[in-house]
């Protein structure tokens, strides 16, 4: 074997009813078994790490995809051909090309939220709610929402919870962890999130979570956001369009001694 090698092993694309498909693949770097070989070996791994990792790329037919670098990396070593292995994981994600603009109705907790952040971290952010566009703007923040639960409280209404997931990307790590511990310290500071302020509407901000594991692209419908928080409110039952008497009738009866 002459110089390094770089070997690139696809996997099945996978796909998800929400936003598109994610296709993974295995990035292996062949070099020889000496110091000065496994000393580029390192190098090799920084360069594809600062090259691929949040590369746009377009493919042929015209479809746009971001490739980001997975966390997992493994070496392992060929006696019989006297080589060292390293194992980069790979993941190029696209997502389904939106409809005509402004046709949705997003959900009306996410446009506080996304205000919110916008305000805390200023105009060099971009922050998208539910219509991510294909190709965001860096640095940026995605969120969506991705559970709600209703509980009665009564007659007078009932409780209702929303989780939002939050998605971050940047120009590097750094940027990156820089937004999720902002966002994290002060959405954990935060008593109640401010939906309607005119009418004095809040909402009570619970369960503020880092998940360090995600992924980060928000393709997958079941991955939780590398942040997610629940907000919560009591609303008031509906009211019924006229309302109904108490009493349909009352029958009085005289008993007799």
């Amino acid at each position: 074997m002459e110089g390094p090698i770089a070997v690139i092993i696809r996997k099945p694309p996978s796909s998800s009813n929400w936003k598109g498909w994610r296709e993974e693949s295995t990035l292996e770097l062949w070099v020889k078994r000496s110091a000065a070989e496994e000393q580029e070996l390192d190098q090799i791994t920084d360069k594809a790490a600062l090259v691929l990792d949040q590369a746009l790329l377009q493919s042929g037919q015209g479809v746009w995809m971001t490739l980001i670098q997975e966390a997992s990396m493994e070496d392992k070593i060929d006696s019989e051909l006297s080589v060292r292995i390293r194992t980069l994981s790979l993941a190029a994600i696209s997502p389904r090309p939106l409809g005509e603009a402004g046709k949705g109705t997003r959900d009306p907790w996410l446009e506080p939220l996304m205000k919110w952040s916008a305000d805390l971290l200023g105009e060099h952010w971009k922050v998208y709610g539910s219509d991510w566009p294909i190709k965001p703007e860096s640095p940026c923040i995605l969120w969506r929402a991705s559970e709600m639960s209703l509980t009665p409280i009564g007659r007078a209404g009932y409780r209702c919870a929303k989780r939002f997931d939050a998605f971050i990307l940047a120009e590097d790590k750094e940027e990156e962890g820089y937004c999720l511990l902002k966002l994290s310290e002060h959405l954990a500071s935060t008593a109640k999130l401010a939906l309607d302020p005119a009418i004095r509407k809040y909402a009570a901000v619970s369960d503020v979570r880092v998940n360090p594991a995600s992924a980060n692209d928000g393709y997958a419908l079941s991955d939780p956001g590398v942040l997610s928080v629940t907000l919560t409110r009591n609303e008031p039952a509906a009211s019924p369009e006229a309302a109904a008497p108490l009493m349909r009738e009352v029958h009085h009866v005289t008993k007799n001694e």
